[in-house]
């Protein structure tokens, strides 16, 4: 009898110390980083806005503008991700580009509604009244560099990204766009067979 309370109070004590380190392991947010695959980011980005990820893939473009940001692909090249500049990494070099990286980086979302498109109109509708502005307001919005388009010197008005992107709303049948980034925390360059 002696032996079985023992045993019970042995199981009831590892049963405790379990749940209080998981609920620490919670509590100090050192959670198991989260890898995703370019090809699943944008199916899976909504699960983890905010957390700390790792995702891998081939460099198609650096940002010739100041090397802010680059984007990245898998094995499709149409399918790419966006990796922002984080704190501690200045900018990201041209030579980048080919190049297979791992990226270590918090999870963004940049959620466009109507109160946003309305506010970034009012900024392009000052600037177009006002003659001493002598730059489009797209440099505070992701309309003015959301795409690597963007990036490449395909410049669309921002009025023109304004309406295209109420357009993407009503025919989204949501209320607002998401799109997803990542700000970098570190890279590193890795050889191509440990992508695929």
């Amino acid at each position: 009898m002696k032996k079985n309370v023992l045993i019970l109070f042995v199981l009831v004590g590892l049963l405790v110390a379990c749940t209080n380190s998981q609920k620490k392991a919670e509590k100090d947010g050192s959670e198991e980083t989260v890898t995703l695959s370019v090809n699943d980011f944008t199916s899976k980005a909504g699960d983890y806005v905010g957390q700390e990820i790792v995702i891998k893939g081939t460099v198609s473009h650096v940002c010739k503008h100041g090397g802010k940001r680059m984007f990245i692909f898998d094995d499709n090249e149409d399918n790419r991700v966006k990796i922002e500049t984080g704190e501690g990494i200045a900018s990201f070099d041209a030579s980048l580009e080919g190049s297979d990286v791992e990226v270590k980086g918090v999870l963004k979302e940049l959620v466009i509604d109507e109160t946003y498109l309305t506010e970034w109109e009012l900024e392009v509708n000052e600037e177009m009244n006002n003659p001493e502005a002598d730059t489009v307001a797209s440099a505070g919005h992701e309309g003015g560099g959301l795409g690597e388009s963007a990036d490449q010197g395909e410049h669309i008005s921002a009025l023109e990204s304004i309406e295209n992107y109420r357009k993407q709303i009503k025919e989204s049948g949501k209320d607002h766009l998401s799109f997803y980034s990542v700000e970098c925390t570190t890279y590193e360059v890795i050889s191509a067979d440990t992508i695929r």
